[in-house]
């Protein structure tokens, strides 16, 4: 009796590299204990639907809830082998998700399963590693969500300023601490989108330093961390601090002086180049004794803190280039407005007749634009004489008359004063960092490793951008919104281990991946981007083929990309992950003729 050859397809992509990353870092084990289920929960343990569900996440670029189940339904015998779990689609339904993110809202629970994938991401892939001499170091820097949101008092959706140029939606803030070099993320809170980030650095540093169980961390943060009283009390807890001072109060009415000193050459000017070969600044440093007053004891009792702090006045070449073209365009527009003060006369157009009010309109123009004393300004009064006659009728010699002046001002020539501009531009792209890094911390090294802030705010790129794309914030209630976002931070955590990795064996054994940009297959990178290694494994069409014939089955596996078994062994993954699934075949795949 002949039977009928049945064959299924299953494109499994790159769920077994994610699913076994996610595995390896124990996160299914760490929520179960961290955080746990109801006391009525049954079916899928918590931990193991979390784990699937990032990965749905980072292989759909999805973060709804609706969508999970069919998703699962149609890869539930790959998930099952994969997980060594009973995978089913009901386990993923809307309501037990939403029990997921409700448990991963609460405060305390989340800090004990953060702290734990922490120490797992350490313990398998060794990412605490000193980046600043032998110093710690760690990037503190907040960003911020939205979502089509209806406000609500002491709601976390909240209107306020938005680093996405959209205050027009209601927003959460997230705080992050990230470890350098790697960048990956340590700790992370979820806080109302209208909270002003001065009071949360303090906070997650805390957090931070029982996590890595020790103090002399360098802590880099940007203007918002400068606050004296957070200066203060970093270094009263024995860490350190890198930040810069932002423009005002003491700070900027220093900075004129502090400039005077490098210019004149009163203070020597250090050379400040990346890679020992391109110049990126200039400038110098002194110590300084600042005084703060700090909370003292559980009473909050305030006590007189006194440490030695380096002030580092540096000229950096990119902002004195930003700078740079900002006076030029601002000298440009000031220019064309002041010459159109004074058109020439026409109906419609405005005269300027009174000095004192021309005076005041040229004075407004040069306001604006910020360029008193680099514009030269040639105008002058011109006068029109006419002689009119007095009364009706015709002209005579006995007829009276009169003699009338009209007056108006009269722009010649707006011109820029190149000397003074050229001493203006000298004063541009200064700025001032304030640490109290250790000595055998050189103004050079502080200097290089701020411009490193962007691997810390690398994670926010990842956050925002594919797959992960947390804009816009779907899900309605607080929990449900906090609980997401911390889920999602994991998906970064996810992403992040796989671009250092992958950079780092790469790297160490002199290889390069190509293939991972459309239409560029020659191109090759030694520090590709995760997104970019998951897009090529998708093109791909990575298939698992089930065949069924004479009551026996055999499973066949596409073909892989060729640098994924390399991929896998940088991740300590099994290089045969994707090859075993076709193991425990019952017939020759031959018959089929390949």
């Amino acid at each position: 009796m002949n039977e009928t050859l049945q064959l299924t397809h299953t494109k499994i992509g790159d769920i077994p590299l994610l699913l076994g990353l996610v595995i390896k870092l124990d996160i299914p084990a760490i929520y179960d204990r961290e955080i746990g289920d109801h006391g009525l929960h049954t079916g899928l343990s918590g931990g193991w639907m979390l784990a699937n569900w990032m990965v749905f996440i980072l292989t759909e670029s999805d973060h709804t809830k609706y969508n999970v189940e069919d998703w699962v339904e149609r890869h539930a015998e790959l998930l099952s082998r994969l997980t060594g779990q009973q995978i089913r689609a009901g386990d993923f339904n809307d309501n037990r998700l939403s029990s997921v993110l409700s448990r991963l809202s609460k405060i305390e629970g989340w800090e004990r399963f953060e702290a734990a994938v922490w120490e797992s991401s350490v313990s398998v892939y060794e990412i605490l590693k000193p980046s600043v001499g032998e110093l710690y170091s760690a990037h503190c820097d907040s960003t911020t969500a939205s979502g089509y949101h209806q406000v609500h008092e002491n709601g976390v959706m909240q209107r306020g300023h938005s680093k996405d140029h959209r205050p027009d939606l209601a927003q959460l803030k997230l705080m992050t601490v990230a470890m350098h070099p790697p960048g990956h993320l340590i700790a992370t809170r979820v806080e109302s989108g209208n909270t002003a980030d001065d009071g949360l650095y303090l906070p997650l540093i805390a957090r931070v330093r029982q996590m890595l169980g020790q103090i002399g961390v360098l802590y880099v943060g940007d203007s918002k961390m400068a606050a004296l009283a957070t200066r203060a009390q970093i270094a009263q807890q024995g860490d350190y601090y890198l930040t810069v001072a932002p423009l005002r109060g003491e700070t900027q009415k220093s900075l004129p002086a502090w400039i005077d000193a490098a210019l004149s050459g009163a203070e020597p000017l250090t050379m400040l180049r990346k890679d020992n070969r391109e110049l990126i600044g200039r400038g110098y440093e002194f110590e300084r004794q600042c005084t703060a007053q700090i909370p003292s004891g559980p009473d909050g009792t305030l006590e007189e803190f006194t440490f030695s702090e380096r002030v580092q006045v540096i000229q950096s070449e990119d902002l004195r280039a930003a700078q740079s073209k900002s006076l030029r365009d601002r000298l440009s527009r000031a220019q064309a407005q002041i010459n159109a003060l004074t058109p020439e006369p026409k109906q419609g157009r405005r005269q300027y007749c009174d000095e004192e009010e021309f005076k005041a309109a040229l004075s407004a123009v040069i306001e604006k634009h910020k360029v008193e004393g680099l514009l030269n300004v040639d105008w002058e009064v011109e006068e029109h004489k006419q002689v009119k006659l007095i009364g009706r009728g015709r002209a005579g010699d006995d007829r009276p008359k009169r003699e009338v002046v009209r007056r108006r001002c009269q722009v010649k020539s707006v011109t820029w004063d190149r000397k003074a501009v050229a001493a203006a531009g000298r004063r541009l792209g200064w700025r001032v960092q304030l640490s109290n890094a250790p000595a055998e911390i050189s103004f050079e090294t502080c200097v290089t490793h701020y411009r490193a802030n962007w691997r810390g705010e690398r994670n926010y790129n990842r956050l925002k951008g594919e797959p992960i794309g947390i804009d816009p914030i779907f899900v309605r209630n607080d929990d449900q919104i906090t609980g997401l976002t911390n889920l999602l931070t994991l998906a970064v955590r996810v992403e992040s281990l796989i671009e250092v990795q992958v950079a780092r064996g790469l790297q160490s054994e002199g290889k390069e991946i190509k293939g991972l940009y459309p239409g560029l297959p020659n191109k090759g990178t030694d520090h590709p981007t995760a997104v970019a290694m998951l897009k090529a494994i998708d093109r791909k069409e990575i298939t698992l083929m089930r065949a069924e014939f004479n009551g026996q089955t055999s499973l066949h596996l596409s073909s892989l990309p060729e640098w994924l078994p390399d991929v896998l062994r940088y991740l300590h993954l099994s290089p045969t992950l994707y090859a075993d699934l076709q193991k425990n075949s019952a017939f020759d795949i031959s018959i089929f003729g390949k």
